[in-house]
């Protein structure tokens, strides 16, 4: 039977990056899924996991400074860069896009060890499917760190055939955009701003017809610009 880790305050705290009586504050108000055994509170990891990609990921307009309060990120067109990107993915199942992915990161300095890497990624995917529909997958580890990363990034990549991968919907996935973050905080900011970009239903039409990596971050750049547009 498999092990489900199972978290103590003082535990999950450190992996949110949270003092403890926030999430006490969380759990008693079902801000977090949680139980209690003789008076004291424990946490499902992989309910965690799941309940911040349903309300991050899937619900992209969860406030996420109920979560975290940090200044705002850059825009994403400045995370990628054209040696993280793969248009056309070779790939034929999960395990392999995986392993394409975590080579990608390699090869572009984000990550020191593409091996460790590939592992915590089908870590992840065993736990949850990172696919949320739509044709989109978001793949990550667990427990991103420095140790992991090198520096932030997205990479980006297209399957033309689609690949399954356990989506909600039962559709192949055709893009995957790969968090590479050294801290939770910025990982989970990263979640929510490539959750609020595929809101927009013609930037997934866009990127699975851009024939080059500078055309993906073209349609990065004018999202962004016709995003500063809607704000004003």
């Amino acid at each position: 039977m498999k092990e489900v880790p199972v978290l103590t305050t003082q535990e999950l705290s450190k992996y949110l990056k949270l003092n403890e009586k926030t999430i006490l504050k969380m759990a008693q108000t079902r801000a977090l899924p949680g139980f209690k055994i003789a008076n004291q509170w424990r946490f499902y990891l992989s309910a965690i996991d799941e309940y911040l990609q349903d309300r991050i990921v899937k619900s992209p307009n969860y406030d996420f400074s109920k979560l975290y309060t940090t200044s705002d990120i850059m825009p994403l067109s400045r995370l990628v860069d054209k040696s993280y990107i793969n248009v056309d993915l070779k790939s034929s199942n999960r395990d392999d896009v995986l392993f394409e992915l975590a080579n990608i990161a390699r090869d572009s300095g984000l990550t020191n060890s593409s091996e460790e890497l590939f592992k915590q990624l089908q870590k992840r995917e065993l736990m949850l499917s990172t696919a949320v529909g739509n044709g989109l997958a978001i793949p990550h580890p667990r427990n991103p760190s420095d140790e992991l990363f090198s520096q932030p990034g997205i990479i980006i990549a297209r399957s033309i055939n689609g690949i399954e991968f356990s989506s909600p919907d039962q559709k192949k996935i055709h893009l995957f955009f790969m968090v590479c973050a050294p801290d939770v905080v910025l990982h989970l900011k990263l979640l929510s701003k490539i959750a609020k970009l595929f809101k927009r239903k013609d930037v997934s039409r866009k990127l699975m017809k851009a024939e080059s990596k500078d055309e993906v971050i073209k349609i990065l750049l004018e999202d962004e610009r016709f995003s500063l547009r809607i704000a004003e």
